[in-house]
């Protein structure tokens, strides 16, 4: 599962790399904010569907084919009243007739998107992940392969966003193939009994993803309006970078791979260890790339997005955007622990109100803050956001007698990383690659023999249960 995220994002990340390099500034930004608006319309033609199918088929696998014909059959409706939605916003968004096609069509890619993350549910919930895997990478290496003949034949922003839809129905066929061979069809199924008991059961969890996804969203929606669409597109330059390594736990390992050995530890009163113990490895996973983007400074920028990554942005703003992302990073590795913990403790209410708080502070921090100084706002609101979610849920997770030891063993780590921070004004004088690798090459064995390689024995066992 970990290696087609990789493969899979880390191929858009590339062919996003080729577009920065190739499109004009203000049709970059165009191009990624329509992807925004397409991920915002990807959680409403779900709806928490996707989360039901899997917690469902994994309790009860002879009712999977049932299960997934219903689930096939309300995903159809909600993407057939999601897309009507997109388009409406981007006329309220006072889009161009030409931006308006291009969001169309990535609407059109999403529409087939959903349907693969559909039946990656039921690949989980039957622990067949490798066709999950299969199909992120055939959409990953198609897409690539799409925009490079694009860019070959020096084509427009329209051909771009067609290649999206090329990528997306490469995933989907590759998927299809793969609930084939582990014999499940997709044929809907029609009952309007079962459908209704269906969307009542998804509907708080689409509430919740909703709700988050508008948290994470919504300032590009107010950087578009307030300070253009070339501000949209450093913006996502920062933004792209942290969530490269948010992979690494947010769609894997937290609620995947070690969600059961959490809950496990919940059950039998060992989640303090347990949890402390994440919180060491995920904050030194944050550390890392924040030790090498700050020894490379404006290099690694232009290194990852050419030479014209400013985009007439100051340099001081950008590097202050970035900056302020990977302070998140950590922030967020930790929020999706206490995340996780809820999940375990089945404590998932308080997320839709903390969530709506984080979103308000974002959306008035940004609106008081953005027309004094800019695009920085972004940054300090997008820590701020993240960090209140954080705080409210250990607090609420320790109000209800679950004392969660995050912050020591967070700060545990970033004291291992201080030797390596106060080498990075001397390696910004090195060549590119030194400079990159030789904090993180100081930190990692510090980080490993004050107590993170204990960590990673516990955490990743060699025997798992």
């Amino acid at each position: 599962m970990l290696t087609g995220q990789f493969i899979g994002k880390g191929s858009l990340f590339v062919s996003v790399m080729f577009l920065s390099r190739y499109l004009s500034d203000t049709d970059f930004g165009c191009f990624l904010f329509s992807i925004v608006l397409g991920q915002m319309y990807l959680i409403l033609s779900d709806m928490g569907v996707s989360l039901i199918l899997n917690r469902r088929s994994s309790m009860r696998p002879a009712d999977t084919q049932e299960l997934l014909s219903t689930s096939l059959t309300l995903k159809i409706i909600l993407s057939l009243l999601g897309l009507p939605l997109l388009i409406l916003a981007g006329f309220l968004l006072n889009m161009s007739s030409e931006r308006m096609l291009v969001l169309g069509i990535i609407g059109i890619s999403v529409f087939f998107e959903s349907f693969a993350e559909l039946f990656y549910s039921v690949f989980r919930a039957r622990e067949k992940m490798v066709y999950e895997s299969i199909s992120r990478i055939t959409k990953g290496i198609t897409g690539v392969i799409a925009v490079l003949l694009v860019i070959q034949f020096n084509l427009g922003l329209i051909a771009i966003a067609f290649a999206y839809v090329v990528r997306t129905i490469a995933a989907l066929v590759s998927a299809i193939k793969g609930l084939r061979a582990i014999g499940f069809s997709v044929l809907p199924n029609i009952d309007k009994g079962k459908l209704k008991e269906l969307l009542i059961s998804a509907l708080p969890l689409g509430i919740m993803g909703m709700v988050t996804v508008v948290h994470q969203k919504a300032d590009n929606i107010l950087i578009r309006q307030m300070l253009g669409e070339n501000a949209i597109a450093v913006w996502q330059e920062c933004l792209r970078i942290v969530e490269l390594m948010l992979l690494i736990a947010v769609p894997t390992l937290l609620p995947g791979a070690l969600f059961p050995s959490l809950c496990r530890t919940f059950r039998d009163g060992g989640y303090q260890q347990q949890t402390g113990y994440m919180a060491r490895i995920f904050t030194g996973l944050a550390v890392v790339p924040a030790l090498s983007i700050l020894s490379t400074g404006e290099r690694f920028l232009r290194f990852v997005w050419g030479s014209e990554y400013l985009r007439d942005i100051s340099s001081q703003d950008m590097q202050l955007c970035m900056y302020l992302c990977l302070a998140g990073l950590a922030i967020v590795y930790l929020m999706n622990i206490l995340l996780a913990s809820l999940l375990a403790v089945n404590r998932i209410r308080i997320v839709i109100p903390v969530t709506t708080a984080a979103m308000i502070l974002v959306i008035g921090g940004n609106l008081l803050l953005m027309p004094v100084i800019g695009l920085p706002s972004a940054g300090i609101f997008y820590v701020a956001g993240n960090l209140l979610m954080l705080v409210c849920y250990w607090v609420f997770l320790k109000w209800r007698g679950y004392s969660l030891p995050i912050w020591r063993e967070a700060l545990i780590s970033i004291l291992a990383s201080v030797p390596a921070f106060a080498v990075i004004p001397l390696t910004r004088k090195l060549p590119f690659i030194p400079a990159l690798l030789i904090p993180a090459i100081i930190f990692i064995p510090i980080w490993w023999f004050s107590g993170g390689g204990k960590a990673v024995h516990e955490v990743f066992p060699r025997k798992p249960e």
